[in-house]
């Protein structure tokens, strides 16, 4: 496996100052109802998948789970949000579930923010809300290196290769991505793609390779692995406030302070190899640079 290049001590200092905030979307002002048109499609769509999910119009009210919509019943800020509804299917052939089954939901061509443009040095971060009848899956984002120049959440095309950001190995074969697990039910969570720090797999496309070879691209996906492929669904997420913002050094747990709570995950964290969000200075290994970054920063943004 392989990952993009480290991010050293002097870059990470100066980063926060260099690198702003960009609100993607917040799916407010979109009529209720509207699926597979804001930011993802609906979750059929991707052909990759597609054979995994049962793929019929959204109703949910009548059992049908195909939806990306957006809804009222939820919101982390504001009154709406995107209520991303699915259910995997049995394999025709054996009658028993898919061992390798997983969701590719895409922003390809959408025909609201389609093909979001990112700054591979911010980080990618979104609020989901998964309520306790969901089954646990595990959540990786999807990156496309088009190297685009729009701005930040404007079309960045589709061109170039995909990556996973996030995914430190694949179920079942090299399909399924194993990202980060999302256990937490009935309340709204934070999920974080540090982009430059995370492990990365290549997907799709002649230039996937794990490795990012510019600074810019867009969100071209999120990946939803089930934990257990039995476990057919239904599977039901809340999604609200996908956004980019600068990468602040020393801040562990992404709340926009450096403080105690960000000091202690490094210590407990130290001498760690591999990715581990205690390793600020993204280097695989939690060591005394990361408490200096920490102990430097103390007190940022509190």
């Amino acid at each position: 496996m392989m990952r993009s290049s480290v991010i050293g001590l002097t870059a990470l200092l100066s980063l926060s100052s260099a690198l702003a905030q960009c609100l993607i979307t917040d799916f407010e002002g979109y009529a209720l109802g509207t699926n597979g048109a804001v930011l993802f499609r609906q979750p059929s769509f991707s052909g990759s998948t597609s054979n995994f999910v049962i793929g019929n119009p959204c109703n949910i009210p009548n059992g049908v789970y195909n939806c990306s919509v957006i809804s009222d019943e939820q919101a982390f800020n504001g009154t709406q949000s995107l209520k991303v509804a699915w259910q995997f299917r049995l394999n025709p052939n054996t009658g028993e579930p898919f061992s390798d089954a997983w969701l590719r939901l895409t922003t390809f061509n959408a025909p609201t923010k389609p093909n979001p443009k990112i700054d591979f040095n911010h980080k990618v971060r979104l609020r989901l809300y998964v309520p306790s009848e969901t089954p646990d899956f595990y959540l990786t984002l999807g990156v496309r290196e088009t190297g685009s120049s729009a701005d930040c959440g404007g079309n960045g095309g589709t061109s170039g290769g995909i990556e996973w950001i996030g995914a430190t190995s694949a179920q079942a074969g090299p399909s399924a991505p194993v990202g980060k697990l999302i256990n937490q039910k009935d309340q709204w969570i934070t999920v974080s793609f540090n982009i430059r720090c995370e492990p990365i797999r290549g997907f799709a496309g002649a230039t996937a390779n794990g490795q990012l070879q510019g600074d810019t691209g867009t969100i071209e996906q999120l990946a939803f692995t089930p934990v257990d492929p039995a476990q057919l669904g239904p599977y039901i997420v809340y999604i609200d406030d996908v956004e980019t913002i600068a990468v602040q050094p020393g801040d562990v747990d992404d709340n926009g302070c450096v403080d105690d709570a960000d000091l202690l995950q490094v210590l407990f964290a130290f001498g760690s190899e591999g990715y581990n969000a205690a390793d600020v200075n993204c280097d695989q290994v939690v060591d005394d640079a990361d408490l200096l970054i920490v102990l430097f920063n103390f007190g940022t943004g509190c």
